[in-house]
């Protein structure tokens, strides 16, 4: 009795490996692939210039973009100001202007000239390269 019942799991656990390996092999196989992700080109690959405008005391809340070529005019802009050990001291979000090769950025804070190390741009989420001209 007990060799029937031995011989019976047995066989049943042959059914079941059967029927894993059987589904197993009617799976497609891909070849390997990798998904890229392609975005549209920065507006610019030239510098822009970024400046303090509205100066007093030497502090502003104001800064002038400046060179903005057409292909980056009235486009999402991120700007913030970067102080020593990349504090960030303000930021801006707006979209650049419509026509002309200047854009008047209002920033949430006020910054100190001196405090301010650096630019990081973005103009339609690309990021582009700038100098700080104080």
């Amino acid at each position: 009795m007990k060799v029937l019942r031995l011989l019976a799991l047995v066989f049943a656990l042959i059914g079941i490996l059967t029927l894993c390996f059987s589904s197993a092999a009617s799976l497609n196989v891909q070849a390997r692939s990798l998904n890229s992700f392609a975005g549209p080109n920065a507006c610019t690959t030239a510098t822009l210039t970024v400046s303090s405008t509205n100066v007093s005391g030497n502090n502003t809340a104001t800064l002038l973009i400046s060179n903005v070529p057409a292909a980056c005019r009235s486009q999402a802009m991120q700007l913030t100001a970067y102080g020593t050990a990349g504090v960030v001291r303000a930021t801006a979000t707006t979209t650049t202007t419509g026509s002309g090769a200047t854009t008047t950025v209002d920033l949430d804070a006020t910054v100190h000239l001196n405090q301010v190390t650096g630019i990081a741009l973005t103009i339609g989420a690309r990021g582009i390269a700038t100098t700080w001209a104080g």
